[in-house]
């Protein structure tokens, strides 16, 4: 029995909810290390809210080097949020939630 569990062991679902003011803004993430794929590319999560769940290798997400989420929106200036690939893990351990919530800031030229 132990067997078949850490067989499944690899991969892990990472649920994600993610919310801004003023909603509808663009939610992207990138992942970046040295053995993950699409490594270093922007992946479009959707617009917010966004509430939804990735699967992820858990050997790469704990060697990663960066992991980031992003929000742009029009009028507003971005908002980053970064762990490196153990913060990362433990806040997904922790919460089994990745979330975040940013109230956007104005930018001049909007």
């Amino acid at each position: 029995m132990l067997a078949v569990l850490s067989g499944c062991s690899g991969k892990k679902t990472v649920s994600f909810k993610i919310n801004s003011v003023p909603k509808g803004a663009h939610v992207l993430y990138q992942v970046v290390g040295d053995d993950v794929p699409c490594q270093g590319q922007w992946i479009y999560l959707g617009n917010t809210p966004v509430q939804g769940v990735r699967q992820f290798d858990e050997s790469q997400l704990e060697d990663a080097e960066k992991i980031t989420l992003k929000i742009m929106h029009r009028g507003y200036h971005d908002q980053v949020k970064e762990w490196d690939g153990v913060g990362f893990w433990e806040e997904v351990e922790t919460r089994d939630v990745v979330f975040w919530a940013p109230q956007l800031v104005p930018s001049s030229d909007k």
